[in-house]
């Protein structure tokens, strides 16, 4: 019985539409991408977003350590970008026209250093204010300091776009 209610409890929670971005962090002279999909706006006054991400996970340390985090949201049609950053992508590779890469995919860095995939949709430089933590996960809480709009009008990525899911 509490097997079969803790997979309903799972294809529950499955169900809550959620996206799927990617994480930008940087510290000294280290920078990461990663996929999360526990992004979301949680304030308004000041704008604060929430990270969820692993207790363990190279992005929570550089996203202390850098003060902050960055936030590329991609669009419906760069469902397989996800899948090259799933485990932390450290490091920038020249591209060999003035720009960098990272797992193959162009990336900026915006204003304080965080990276971001070029051929975002939006992106949001949030600076880093409290943090809650739980035994698998560190929710982090930060202000939004600047924002992109790369591509206005293009279908954004959803988890129920791809075969993923995580979480439950």
């Amino acid at each position: 019985m509490q097997d079969e209610q803790d997979r309903l409890t799972r294809r529950v929670l499955w169900s809550l539409p959620s996206g799927l971005y990617l994480i930008g962090t940087c510290a000294q002279d280290r920078v990461n991408l990663m996929t999360a999909n526990w992004v979301s706006q949680v304030a308004t006054t000041p704008r604060i977003l929430a990270a969820s991400l692993e207790v363990a996970s190279v992005t929570l340390g550089l996203a202390r350590a850098g003060g902050g985090f960055s936030v590329s949201i991609l669009a419906k049609e760069d469902r397989a970008v996800i899948r090259r950053f799933v485990k932390p992508s450290t490091g920038l590779d020249a591209d060999g026209e003035g720009g960098s890469t990272m797992a193959g995919e162009e990336v900026r860095l915006g204003t304080a250093g965080r990276p971001h995939l070029a051929r975002a949709v939006g992106v949001l430089e949030v600076d880093l204010v409290a943090e809650t933590a739980f035994d698998s996960h560190v929710v982090l809480f930060g202000e939004v300091a600047d924002a992109l709009e790369l591509r206005p009008g293009t279908p954004v990525l959803e988890m129920g776009d791809t075969r993923m899911n995580y979480g439950g």
